[in-house]
């Protein structure tokens, strides 16, 4: 039960709603052939183990809670067993993390001595292994002499890496013939289903693909998913699109015969009230005294700020980690907590990434962002967080774990969400009740802001049919036919028949060839292109690029020349810089967050004003045609205004109306695009000054396709006649 403290700001904010949640426990089931020291497996290590050691190929998913061991799921059959493996990682400081932990087990593992470990970003590139093989020009070709060498050797070999390099592997845009990632036998991706529509659909079709090919061309057999929230929709997926049979692990529906921790009576997974765990489970997540409350997406620490007293008060109860949606509400929010008796205060987020092992080591309070949402492991008492979709509801909540002992969690929810929950929660009367009751509740009152499924046959089909191309471009004539006819199968299954949507081969080749080359160009990569600056920080000591509009909109900074910026950044810093500044389009120094009236009081932040105008290409493009036969385009001629003004921007519209970039302009104000199309606080559309004085929008990148597929779906349920061949 909460003590006087936590009684005290419940009484003083009548909107927050409290829900007493169980724990989860796994049980444990001992066996003597599990091969690692000192470790009693639970029922998912046990399903993976098996599959992997009786070589069973298929898809399979691994969704396990967080702090339940997914990791060592997949990593000590295929290190007992001698698989090499790809592990696929959303993030490099994933990789990074992922690496020492991987690294800190393999000595209790069977075969652990043998392994050849090898983490791969485009930092490791042009760092350390850059030094081992100077001869190499370019990432592509010094990534092909790094696996050429590793299979040489006589170990295992796991890579860890992130989806853009295995695309530009796999799609030999890296470099030409890099045979080593078609050595792999196994494929770990774990965060999947946080990744974007476009870039899912990008990695399981390169992942089929390679699992259905001929062990003598890809010996890829098994295809592991690691997650903490399973998605109906992607098992869906799972099962109907991917070759391989699908096997989610809770069943061992491989087997003919019970596995011994699948024969065992006691359930695997248990939910638990304080004091009621049994012997043989281990806690996971711990039971919780959740309070929710009402704050809009970016205006958590604007909540937080206007009660600064009841804030302090709640991180006084124990060890806490705060997870806020902006860089700007980490850095008003740690100015906040600054000369409090909160003892450490430390944070975390994308321009302050260093010593992060000592931060979590030593603080007593941790304001951070989606940096520590996955992979970064803690200890804490509590946490606090915003959640503005119910995936990051649940993601944020997993980070409590591995404990007893009933801990505290504080959500800041839309307020849409809390007025709906209300009664809801209500009937409960303080009752303990399960997680899996309270996720369903939670779940169904989230509008659904995700990209429109119109864009698998609309643009991913697309995508898909010219990497099919491509291949056949490249193969031997002999080959050629079977390629294309295996490629069109794998495209239906993937992006047409789930949708039931009439999408012939010739459809298919009408759009390709409609697509403008560049945009095919985008596709190709695993992410879209964004509008960067080259950003020194100079109390932080490093330099690293950042999203133009949130430095527009949020940054203090000061907009520099090439030469002038290299006057201030150090010598030790200047090959950072040459590795970086070529997907950049200006540069810039950061001194922080820009500090508007009402940052440091109650009133709502919003950072500057920004807006975008159109000229040459782009202007064209808006005042060309109606809004029905408009399409998204890789064009020039963008330019930026804000209010206030910032120090040399004239300098940066120049180089930004020169800049190539993939855009969708339409008529009508932000909010109301926002809201007509259901796009929601993270898919990002900016003010556009129309050329006739009107209001307009204009969306980026992914978010460009993502909304023209908004609009040609809201054109097609209003009855417009719209031929395949025109999308």
């Amino acid at each position: 039960m909460p003590n006087s403290s936590q009684r005290n700001v419940t009484m003083c904010d009548s909107s927050q709603l409290t829900v007493q949640l169980k724990g989860l426990a796994l049980r444990e089931y001992p066996g003597d052939s599990y091969p690692v020291d000192g470790v009693t497996p639970h029922r998912h290590q046990w399903a993976l183990h098996d599959a992997l050691t009786t070589d069973v190929p298929g898809v399979f998913v691994n969704d396990a809670p967080t702090g339940a061991g997914k990791t060592l799921s997949w990593l000590a059959p295929t290190v007992s067993e001698g698989l090499d493996t790809v592990a696929v990682y959303p993030t490099n400081a994933l990789i990074e993390d992922q690496q020492e932990n991987i690294g800190s087990q393999l000595d209790d593992i069977d075969g652990g001595d043998d392994v050849h470990l090898l983490a791969v970003s485009s930092d490791t590139l042009q760092d350390e292994y850059a030094t081992e093989y100077p001869a190499a020009e370019s990432n592509g070709e010094l990534l092909s002499y790094l696996l050429r060498d590793a299979f040489q050797r006589p170990e295992t070999v796991i890579l860890l890496t992130n989806p853009d390099i295995f695309v530009l592997l796999r799609r030999e845009i890296y470099h030409k013939r890099i045979d080593g990632i078609n050595l792999f036998e196994v494929a770990v991706v774990d965060e999947f289903h946080r990744a974007t529509r476009k870039e899912q659909n990008t990695l399981l079709f390169l992942l089929d693909e390679m699992q259905d090919a001929d062990t003598e061309i890809c010996k890829l057999s098994h295809l592991v998913f690691l997650s903490a929230t399973p998605d109906e929709e992607l098992a869906k997926r799972f099962d109907e699109s991917v070759s391989a049979p699908y096997y989610p692990l809770t069943d061992f529906g491989w087997r003919e015969t019970a596995h011994p921790a699948m024969a065992e009576d006691d359930q695997s997974v248990i939910a638990f009230a304080p004091g009621q765990l049994p012997t043989a489970y281990r806690p996971v997540l711990p039971p919780l005294e959740l309070r929710l409350q009402p704050a809009a997406t970016f205006q958590t620490a604007t909540r937080l700020a206007e009660e600064r007293e009841e804030t302090i008060d709640r991180l006084l109860q124990g060890r806490t980690v705060l997870m806020l949606d902006g860089i700007h509400e980490v850095d008003r929010i740690y100015r906040l907590l600054q000369d409090s008796e909160l003892g450490i205060v430390e944070r975390i987020d994308g321009f302050h990434r260093g010593d992060i092992g000592d931060k979590l080591d030593r603080f007593d309070t941790l304001v951070s962002n989606a940096a520590v949402e996955v992979g970064v492991d803690f200890d804490t008492d509590q946490v606090l967080f915003s959640a503005h979709s119910a995936a990051t509801f649940f993601q944020r909540l997993g980070r409590l774990r591995t404990r007893e002992e009933t801990s505290s969690a504080y959500a800041y929810l839309p307020p849409y969400v809390h007025k709906q929950l209300q009664p809801e929660i209500d009937e409960f009367n303080n009752e303990w009740i399960s997680r899996d009751q309270f996720k369903g509740l939670v779940e169904k009152h989230y509008v659904d802001n995700s990209t429109p499924k119109s864009f698998d046959w609309r643009y991913s089909a697309v995508e898909a049919y010219h990497h099919v191309e491509q291949r056949v471009d490249n193969a031997p004539s002999d080959e050629s036919g079977l390629i294309r006819k295996e490629g069109w199968k794998r495209i239906e299954r993937h992006f047409c028949q789930p949708h039931g949507t009439v999408f012939s081969k010739q459809d298919a080749k009408r759009c390709h060839d409609a697509v403008q080359t560049k945009i095919l160009d985008t596709l190709q990569m695993y992410r879209g292109n964004s509008l960067q600056l080259s950003v020194y920080d100079p109390d932080q000591q490093v330099v690293q690029n950042y999203n133009l509009t949130y430095l527009l909109r949020h940054g203090d900074i000061r907009l520099l020349e090439r030469d002038d910026f290299l006057t201030h950044l150090p010598d030790h810093l200047e090959d950072d810089l040459s590795r970086v500044e070529r997907y950049s389009i200006g540069y810039c120094i950061y001194f922080g967050t820009y500090d508007s009236d009402g940052t440091e009081g109650d009133e709502e932040y919003t950072g500057r004003d920004l807006c975008f105008k159109p000229t040459g290409e782009l202007y064209s493009l808006l005042s060309e045609g109606q809004r029905q036969t408009r399409e998204p385009k890789v064009c020039t001629g963008l330019e930026v205004e804000t209010s206030p003004d910032i120090d040399g921007l004239d300098q940066l519209k120049i180089a930004l109306s020169e800049t190539e970039i993939l855009c969708y302009p339409i008529e009508g104000h932000v909010s109301e695009v926002s809201k007509q199309y259901s796009i929601g606080e993270f898919g990002f559309v900016y003010p556009l000054l129309h050329p006739e004085g009107d209001t307009a929008s204009i969306a980026f990148s992914h978010d460009a396709l993502y909304l023209y597929c908004q609009v040609q779906d809201q054109q097609d349920t209003d009855g417009l006649d719209i031929e395949v061949s025109e999308l």
